[in-house]
């Protein structure tokens, strides 16, 4: 099988990519189009738009979202980590960082 120059892959539309990022894909029986994370409805024309995203544009949403995800679940855990790097410093007697003058 050839290998395909990484150049000729067709690049993701950032205006898909951002409104798919942004959507909610729960239809909205009122308005029977998907809405924004913020509960407003898509418009005619970002409905429309959304259907026309291809499977290049839906990856680089998945992956953005997988960071996004990753990004969240870090920020979330970042105290208890911080907590647990300065630990073993607030066991420290000596109140300077300064080498020993013994060695």
């Amino acid at each position: 099988m050839p290998e395909t120059d990484i150049r000729s892959r067709p690049r993701p539309r950032p205006d898909i990519v951002a409104l798919l990022c942004d959507a909610d894909f729960k239809r909205r029986p009122d308005t029977n189009a998907y809405s924004h994370r913020d509960g407003r409805p898509f418009s005619k024309e970002e409905q429309a738009l959304a259907f026309t995203a291809t499977r290049v544009e839906l990856e680089e949403v998945s992956e953005q979202l997988t960071r996004y995800r990753e990004y969240r679940r870090t920020w979330k855990e970042a105290p208890e980590a911080f907590q647990c790097f300065l630990a073993p410093f607030k066991q420290l007697t000596e109140k300077t960082l300064t080498p020993s003058q013994g060695t």
